[in-house]
């Protein structure tokens, strides 16, 4: 597995509070569910995977990629949110076809839909 690592890491107010409390600006986040899993998949060929994406909240963190990105078959663990009206993973673990969970990278983030082409859909 590659180095993760954190870069410019900010906080955002909106974060912790109750989804009720947040105003209408729609770039600010809502958290929308607890932690499960989804199946990265795809709806037509081409790529092999799909590389982590930097943390689409306003000010969020970026990642520093790794070798260790999703590929086609992988399972991902963690929390949906949503910024400016698209919904997001942030992604804690990783699970290649074949292998055991591993921890994701800091700030690891996936769209639930790319492009018409991948998406994450629940297990």
């Amino acid at each position: 597995m590659g180095l993760c690592q954190r870069q410019g890491a900010t906080e955002n107010a909106t974060l912790n509070k109750p989804k009720d409390m947040i105003g209408e600006n729609p770039e600010q986040t809502v958290s929308t569910e607890e932690t499960k899993d989804y199946y990265l998949k795809k709806r037509r060929p081409g790529c092999t995977g799909m590389f982590w994406r930097t943390n689409p909240r306003e000010g969020g963190a970026s990642v520093t990629y790794s070798n260790d990105w999703p590929r086609d078959g992988a399972m991902l663990r963690g929390n949906s949110i949503e910024v400016g009206g698209k919904r997001w993973l942030d992604v804690t673990h990783v699970k290649q076809k074949g292998k055991s969970w591993a921890k994701a990278c800091d700030g690891a983030y996936m769209p639930f839909e790319y492009n018409n082409h991948y998406y994450l859909e629940e297990a």
